[in-house]
């Protein structure tokens, strides 16, 4: 390179080095000034979005199944009045034919349709018990009474289904409601008798159905049951003319008829119990105990003698005459005794 071109070059290096250091010195004003203004960060903020900061999920975190939501229920619309009126018709008429599974179904909806009508609920309760459905009967009777707290029917009736579903306490608590409301009910004493004695309060239990007895002493169901627990007791002798009271008011009903039977085999009139143990059996007999009983008692017999009973062409009492008593001292003692009424 010569002389001439070196100087020329020298006005252009000098020029680059001026504007480097103008550069560096910029550098560091700005680093100095590197903290942003009131005014900057308010600029800054208007103009920056928001940004959703999300937490990076553990890789041993279980994962939420999502829970399906169910589509919402279009509610049922009410029976109208006309339906509610023809149900109750209908199920009336049902009820009173005793077809009590087809008449409760009407009165379901005659109830729903008539939640404040106390006589709704109450036959509803009875078609369904009478139909053999207690559990479902017992809230409906419930309802009844609360809107109708003075029926002595739905007191009365709501105590006899407890009793059929095992539940004597409140049973009781029914009866004694009846009782509140005519305390010389015979009906809420046979019941509360009938309770007591399940909650084994024996003598209670007697003094009120004796109670209930004297106030209705032709009513068969109660003599029945009077009779019955009086053999519990031992107390057949007394036992036989009420139960023949209401053999005579229930001829066609199985379990008077064993219980009769029951008490004759106890007090040695064997001929006699044999009679009642046939005709409980002849009327659907009473849980088994009629036929059982009765073979126990022709198993003495000569068979002659036997198939004569069977076809009842001898007198029973002339039959067995001369019929030792030796196993009727344990008579109807084995599990095959009187029967409970339902």
């Amino acid at each position: 390179m010569n002389a001439s071109h070196s100087r020329s070059l020298l006005p252009r290096a000098a020029w680059v080095c001026g504007a480097l250091s103008a550069a560096m010195l910029a550098g560091c004003a700005s680093e100095e000034s590197s903290q942003p203004t009131a005014r900057d960060r308010s600029r800054a903020e208007r103009a920056a979005p928001a940004v959703a900061v999300r937490t990076p999920a553990s890789p041993f975190a279980p994962t939420e199944t999502p829970v399906p939501v169910p589509p919402v229920a279009t509610p049922a619309a009410p029976p109208s009045a006309d339906d509610v009126a023809a149900a109750w018709s209908e199920g009336t008429a049902l009820y009173t034919s005793r077809a009590y599974s087809d008449a409760s179904g009407k009165l379901q909806l005659a109830a729903a349709g008539r939640p404040e009508d106390a006589y709704a609920h109450y036959l509803l309760g009875l078609s369904l018990w009478k139909g053999g459905s207690p559990q479902r009967a017992e809230p409906a009777l419930e309802r009844a009474a609360e809107l109708g707290g003075g029926s002595i029917k739905t007191w009365i009736n709501l105590a006899r289904v407890r009793l059929e579903l095992d539940e004597p306490g409140s049973a009781l608590e029914a009866a004694e409601r009846a009782l509140a409301i005519d305390s010389g009910s015979a009906d809420a004493l046979h019941q509360k008798g009938r309770a007591l004695a399940e909650l084994g309060r024996r003598e209670p239990a007697l003094e009120t159905l004796r109670q209930a007895h004297a106030a209705a002493p032709d009513n068969g169901y109660i003599a029945n049951t009077l009779g019955y627990h009086l053999i519990q007791t031992g107390c057949e002798s007394e036992a036989i003319s009420l139960l023949e009271a209401a053999r005579d008011r229930l001829p066609g009903v199985a379990y008077v008829r064993n219980n009769l039977g029951v008490a004759y085999e106890r007090t040695g009139r064997t001929a006699e119990a044999i009679a009642e143990y046939r005709a409980a059996v002849g009327a659907g007999d009473s849980g088994g105990k009629a036929v059982a009983s009765l073979g126990r008692l022709r198993a003495p017999l000569e068979p002659a003698l036997a198939q004569a009973l069977d076809t009842g062409v001898v007198d029973v009492t002339s039959a067995a005459t001369g019929i030792g008593h030796s196993s009727v001292a344990a008579g109807g003692r084995d599990g095959k005794g009187p029967t409970r009424e339902p």
